[in-house]
This record gives C-alpha cells, sequence and structure tokens, in this order.
C-alpha cells in the first residue's frame, strides 16, 4: 500500500488467532463481530490479546481462503494498553499490583518512575528489592526492543530477529542511532546475512559502490566462507565472484582490489600468498601458532632417563603389558628431550595407553599435580584421565581457572582429541602455554576435522610441526570385538565384515529388496511412498533396540550417576530433518524414554521434560549454581560459561520463575535457563548429530544408515560415529547405502593459512 492512499479505521474485541506464523509474525484473527483481520504483529503473541479491545488502521482486502478480511497496518489496545503490557510482558507485575500502579499514577509519570526512579515502588506491600530488579529488568528489556522493533520493522526484520539483535546488543547505547550509521553492525547476528542488512543499508541511501559497502561485504564473505567450509583462507578468483553475487555487480575486480589494498594496509585482512588472503583473526592464530612450534623446535630439555632400555623393562612389569616400537618411539621422543610430541593413532592403536606410558616418565622430573590432561568436552576429558590416571579439566575450565595468570601453571600438559580444536582454540591455549611446559598433543586425523576454521592436526603432520610418533597397529582384546577394525576398515574405503556375530558391532539389515531395480521401475510417486515405508521400519528398529536402555538410563539416574546415565546410549545421525533426522529421532526417544507425567514446556520444537537429556548449543555465559549450593537452596548464583556440546539433564521445570533448571555432572554445574531461552540455547539429546558427538564416548551407540542421509555419507563421517562406541554399536538400516558409505572416501581439503605459509 502506497503511503498516500486512505488507510481506514476499525475497531473491536478480538475473539480468536485463527492462524499465525513465529517467524514472521503474520496473523490472522477475528474479531467479536465475526470480522476477520490479518497483518503484522511483532509486540506480543497476538493469543495474549484475545479478548482485549484494539483500533487498527488499514485496508480491506480479499484472501481466497478466509474471504474479505481488514489488513491492518498498525494495531493498537484501545485502552489500558500500559495495564496489558504491565500484566501480559513484564515479568513480576501481576493485576492486582498494575491496577494499584494505575491508580496512584498516570502512565506518563509510571514510565518515569520505572525509567529514572524505580525505588519508588518499593513503598508498595509485597514489594521487595529481588522482585523489584526482576520487574526493572524486564521493563527495561520490553521499552528498548519496542523501540527498536518500531525502527526495524520498517525493513521486515521479523519479531524473531529483532529479539536476537536486541539480546546481542543490549549493552550497546544509542543503538537505533548506531545501526543507521552502520546497518552492517546487524551482519554480527546468526540469521541476518549480508543481504539483509545490505536491504537496510539501502532503504537508508547508502551507494552502492561505497568503499564502506565493499568492505561490509569483504569481511562477512571471508568470515561465512571460512566458517562454513573449514578453511582459514580463500583464493582471490573465488572471492571475487562471491562478491560479485553479494552485490550485483558484474568484473569490477579493480574496485575490489582498490578495497582490499585498504584493508590490507589496515590488517583487517592478511594475503597468505600472491592470490590467497585471510580474514585477521584466523591469520594471526594461525602465523602465531607457526611461531610457537619453531620457537620449540630445537630447545631440548636434558634426557630424562639415561638407561631408557633399563627403564622400560622395569616400567613395563608395573604397566602390566608390553609397549609396541610404536608406542617406546613416543615415550623415547619426550625422554630425549622435546618438549612438544604429536601422538597421533586410529581407532583401537593405542593412544591412552602411550599418553600413560608417557606421563609416567615425566613424573620422573615433574611432580603428580602438575600434569593436566585436557580435552575440548567434558566426556573426553573424563576419559582421558581414567586412562591415565591423572587430572583432567576441559579447556574451558582451564581458562576460567586461570585466567588472571599470563601462563597455565602446569609443567606437562596432554590434549586428548586434538581433531575437534581449531585454529582460533589452539592459539587460544598455546598463548597461555609457556616455552618451558612439555606439551603433548594427541589425536585422530582420521576423524571428522574440527568445527570452525583450521586444520591444525593435519596440517601439524603434513609439515612436521613438532616430533610425531604415528601408531597404526591395531589392538582387539580378542577376535569377537571389532568396532575398532570396521571403523579402521571402513577409514580406509573398504567394506568391512559387518555380518559376523560380535560382542561389541551389529549391523540389522532394514532394506527394500532389490533397491536399485525397484528405483528404477517406480514412477517418482511410488518410489516416494516405498522410501517411506523403508524409513518408517528403520525407525520401529531403532525404537525397539533404544527401549532396551531405559531401565539402565533410570537406574543410573535413582544412584544419582548422572554422568553414566548420559553416556549410557546414544543415537547418533548425521542429518537434522527428515524421518530418521534429529529432530524426529529426538522427538520419538522422548516418548520412549521419559513418562513423566509432570508438566513439561513446549517450545517451537520441543516440549522439554524433567528427566530429559539435553545438550547446550550455544557458547554462553549463563546464571549457574554449584550442585552444593543448589542441594543447600542457596540465593547465590555465579556466572558460569556452559559451550556448546555439554551434556545434562533436567532436574526442574520451575513454572513460578519461568526456568528450566539443568545438571551438567561432569562441570559440577546446575544452570537455570529463562523458558524464553530454551531455543536459542538448548536441545533434547536422546539423537545428536555426529559433529555433536565429536570426542565423546558412550557405552553404547546407534547410527541410522539411509540413502535419505546419502549426501552427508562418506567414510571420514562414519568412522567418527562408529568410534564413538565404547561397549557396543548398532547399525540399523539399508545394506546397500552403508556399503556405499564405506567406500565414499572423504576427499575435501582444507585450505590454511599454515599451509599457505609452508608451502610457498
Amino acid at each position: 500500500m502506497q503511503e498516500n492512499e486512505k488507510l481506514f479505521n476499525l475497531s473491536g474485541v478480538i475473539k480468536k488467532v485463527l492462524y499465525q506464523n513465529a517467524e514472521t509474525k503474520y496473523v490472522i484473527a477475528v474479531l467479536e463481530n465475526n470480522q476477520k483481520i490479518c497483518g503484522t504483529y511483532f509486540d506480543t503473541d497476538l493469543e495474549k490479546l484475545v479478548g482485549e479491545e484494539i483500533l487498527l488502521k488499514g485496508d480491506w482486502t480479499t484472501h481466497k481462503k478466509y474471504g474479505v478480511q481488514f489488513e491492518f497496518q498498525t494495531l493498537e489496545l484501545k485502552e489500558a494498553e500500559m495495564f496489558f503490557f504491565l500484566t501480559k510482558i513484564v515479568k513480576g507485575v501481576g493485576k492486582k499490583f498494575a491496577h494499584e500502579l494505575l491508580e496512584k499514577y498516570s502512565e506518563d509519570k509510571l514510565v518515569e518512575i520505572l525509567n529514572e526512579n524505580p525505588s519508588e515502588l518499593l513503598k508498595f506491600k509485597g514489594i521487595k528489592e529481588k522482585k523489584l530488579d526482576k520487574i526493572v529488568s524486564s521493563w527495561q528489556k520490553f521499552k528498548h526492543l519496542r523501540e527498536l522493533g518500531k525502527f526495524l520493522s520498517k525493513f521486515g526484520v521479523t519479531s524473531n530477529l529483532i529479539n536476537k539483535i536486541y539480546s546481542h546488543f543490549s549493552e550497546v547505547d544509542n543503538l537505533i542511532e548506531k545501526i543507521e550509521k552502520n546497518p552492517y553492525l546487524l551482519i554480527q547476528i546468526k540469521g541476518i546475512g549480508f543481504k539483509r542488512a545490505d536491504e537496510i543499508a539501502k532503504s537508508l541511501g547508502i551507494d552502492p559502490k561505497s568503499d564502506f559497502r565493499i568492505n561490509a561485504c569483504i569481511n562477512y564473505t571471508l568470515r561465512e566462507f571460512c566458517d562454513n567450509n573449514g578453511n582459514s583462507s580463500i583464493d582471490k578468483s573465488h572471492l571475487y565472484k562471491i562478491l560479485d553475487e553479494s552485490l550485483h555487480f558484474n568484473n569490477e575486480d579493480i574496485l575490489y582490489e582498490n578495497v582490499i589494498t585498504k584493508m590490507l594496509v589496515e590488517e583487517q585482512i592478511f594475503q597468505t600468498t600472491p592470490n590467497r588472503l585471510s580474514p585477521s583473526m584466523l591469520y594471526n592464530a594461525e602465523r602465531r601458532i607457526l611461531d610457537f612450534f619453531e620457537r620449540r623446535k630445537n630447545d631440548l630439555n636434558r634426557k630424562i632417563i639415561s638407561s631408557f632400555d633399563e627403564y622400560l623393562e622395569k616400567k613395563q612389569i608395573s604397566l602390566g603389558f608390553e609397549l609396541s616400537t610404536e608406542q617406546k618411539k613416543a615415550v623415547e621422543l619426550i625422554n630425549n628431550g622435546n618438549k612438544t610430541l604429536f601422538l597421533i593413532g586410529y581407532a583401537g592403536t593405542g593412544k591412552s595407553t602411550s599418553s600413560r606410558a608417557v606421563l609416567e616418565l615425566l613424573e620422573e622430573i615433574v611432580s603428580y599435580d602438575d600434569i593436566i590432561t585436557i580435552a575440548l568436552s567434558g566426556i573426553a576429558s573424563q576419559r582421558i584421565s581414567d586412562t591415565t590416571g591423572y587430572n583432567s579439566s576441559t579447556i574451558q575450565s582451564l581458562f576460567v581457572k586461570h585466567e588472571d595468570k599470563e601462563f597455565f601453571p602446569h609443567k606437562v600438559i596432554l590434549l586428548d582429541e586434538a581433531s575437534m580444536v581449531n585454529s582460533v582454540m589452539f592459539y587460544n591455549l598455546i598463548k597461555k602455554i609457556s616455552d618451558d611446559t612439555i606439551f603433548i598433543v594427541v589425536g585422530d586425523d582420521g576423524q571428522l576435522p574440527a568445527i570452525g576454521a583450521g586444520n591444525i592436526l593435519a596440517d601439524a603432520i603434513k609439515h612436521e610441526l613438532a616430533p610425531i610418533c604415528k601408531l597404526t597397529k591395531i589392538y582387539r582384546q580378542s577376535q569377537d570385538q571389532a568396532i575398532a577394525v570396521i571403523a579402521n576398515d571402513i577409514r580406509e574405503g573398504n567394506i568391512p565384515e559387518y555380518e559376523k556375530d560380535y560382542q561389541d558391532f551389529k549391523f540389522v539389515n532394514v532394506s527394500i529388496n532389490n533397491y536399485y531395480g525397484v528405483k528404477n521401475s517406480s514412477t517418482q510417486n511410488e518410489f516416494s511412498n516405498v522410501r517411506a515405508n523403508i524409513s518408517e521400519n528403520i525407525l520401529n528398529t531403532i525404537l525397539n533396540i533404544s527401549s532396551h536402555y531405559i531401565e539402565g538410563f533410570y537406574d543410573f539416574i535413582k544412584k544419582k550417576d548422572i554422568s553414566k546415565a548420559l553416556t549410557l546410549f546414544q543415537v547418533i545421525t548425521p542429518m537434522k530433518a527428515g524421518p530418521l533426522g534429529v529432530e524426529n529421532l529426538n522427538m520419538q526417544l522422548q516418548t520412549l524414554f521419559n513418562h513423566t507425567k509432570a508438566k513439561g514446556y513446549k517450545t517451537k520444537l520441543y516440549e522439554f521434560r524433567m528427566t530429559d537429556k539435553v545438550i547446550h548449543i550455544k557458547n554462553e555465559n549463563m546464571k549457574a549454581q554449584t550442585m552444593k549450593m543448589y542441594k543447600s537452596g542457596s540465593s547465590e548464583f555465579l556466572e558460569k560459561r556452559v559451550f556448546n556440546g555439554q551434556l545434562g539433564l533436567i532436574i526442574k521445570l520451575d513454572f513460578e520463575e519461568n526456568n528450566v533448571i539443568v545438571l551438567y555432572p561432569n562441570d559440577d554445574m546446575v544452570v537455570f535457563y529463562d523458558f524464553d531461552e530454551l531455543t536459542n540455547l538448548l536441545s533434547l539429546a536422546y539423537c545428536l548429530t555426529i559433529h555433536k558427538t565429536q570426542g565423546m564416548e558412550y557405552e553404547n551407540a546407534l547410527i541410522p544408515m539411509s540413502f535419505s542421509h546419502y549426501i552427508m555419507h562418506n567414510t571420514k563421517l562414519l568412522y567418527t560415529a562408529i568410534t564413538r562406541a565404547k561397549k557396543m554399536c548398532f547399525i540399523v538400516g539399508e545394506e546397500d547405502a552403508f556399503k556405499s558409505a564405506c567406500k565414499r572416501i572423504e576427499t575435501t581439503k582444507r585450505e590454511s593459512v599454515i599451509n599457505d605459509l609452508l608451502s610457498k
């Protein structure tokens, strides 16, 4: 509708909401006189306005399904708007208190009090400091959010994104002014790419060929390309093609070159080779990682044990096993004074055994407490501690514990599951490791590379950044145990002997007979029905196998051994969507595992219930307590960093405080989630993607195998999934899909700054 066209007024009481889109906030409702209305309303959920009288401005329109409707451009409450927002939006204000406030103060006066002198409200009966803090905090958020919403809604930004923008920039003063000056600030928000920010910029009159616009696009493109592809550098010609698409230009290389030259001078980006560029954060991280290893190369300690062979003979007696030639080499490299070691091995090659032998040698010259083993996930750090006998920590906990120190105080640091650690995390780790500290890096380069940019483990092996010991011999306790052998066959692109009877591996065949024949002889519709039937059969088989672990899950919970409950059984699948994707499997498995009669809290995707197994999905500082604080009923809280991938158990849903309380047993941490945070921060974890399970280990794991996941199938993905299982691994699904995945070798090569600089 054009601005100069006449707008009509309409008023009435909302009777019922017929339709609302949670993402776009487009709604269709009916008034008490049966007049239908439609439009976009972002202030709150329209359901909360049922029974309220409203004023609308807009025009009449005809919908093919709903008939004549009034399409509103503005929707306001006719009376007592302040009363509505106090009672429905601002937390902590009930109807009784809202009436008291509005009887005593005018709306303008109340707004002034809430903004400038909220302690005035302590005069009211029942209002204490804690409740007032909640009211004021909620009021401030609502006030700023509404202002931001009114500004951004002109540009088609949805309510969901307005909330995200506000959450991200909540500490920023004069936010609207800053967005008007530089709308590309919004690119920092997940869900707002360059395209959306650029539309707003154009509406505000930015010159399409301005350096400002091109600079923003280059920064965004580099960041997105590196994050999404795992690369830390990009070829210029590839970058220019992406820029042409994003900026709607054609062959503007000279324009790009001019802006890039300025960005290089300002060190916003770096050139790794004449034709490759890297964002400054990734360049600096990988450049300094190289410097770290270079410094250490010829800086050796004195030999630890002079009569090494004699020491090894005695040590093998106390260890209770004989070290292989490969394992002895790892111990010898450290004995000879090397301060850095890469200990690389595939599944079942004895990395943990070798780690223990190396650390016990180092205990000849440092104390037990000077040695620490670390990993990215809590479960992985616990496992390396269990297998070596030394103290352990997650990388993040180590950072928090020693954030005020220049270097970690430990004399020996062993990093396990190093394939999970991306460039930025690795750099943040090594910059706190002093030159005197012995640093051992343990990893499996057969696994999926880290989430995020960089390929540190592969680059370190390729360019021998430090002494390397490669373990290749697979150890199996008996012929009936085959997880490691099967996984390594797959890693090499071979179909394993998967049909034999093993103690720790079972392939459950749920196939379409003569798959390719059926596919070629069926219509598209017929074959879709066949595929739907096979997916249902696979799903039912998964649920049948999973049901055998319900009793064990609750036994561990009753014994308060939550760690074991969470790692007893895990379904692992490659994709999120579809009948065999994470989302549907989580809902099906929740129905199977969780029979609680207690009230749950429903979000857009999941309903969270007591004793649900959950996973935190975004690095975030959270309101938390230790388990001891929680049990004692303490009103004190800590701010704790909770990391993407941490597994927990819901121990309470508090409908008075509107929060879900989750126990993270590996971190001795109880975390409080507001209901409105759940969608962004928490997910059910009965089923996880393979990427989410990296570095984890479960007693029993189950992997669906379907042609519907074909796009994701490759040897690295399957190898990583199978090696998550410790005691038993089930693969359930289509035989031909499994065979195909075993032969589809992952050949994607990550480009990196380290590789660029060392391959010149």
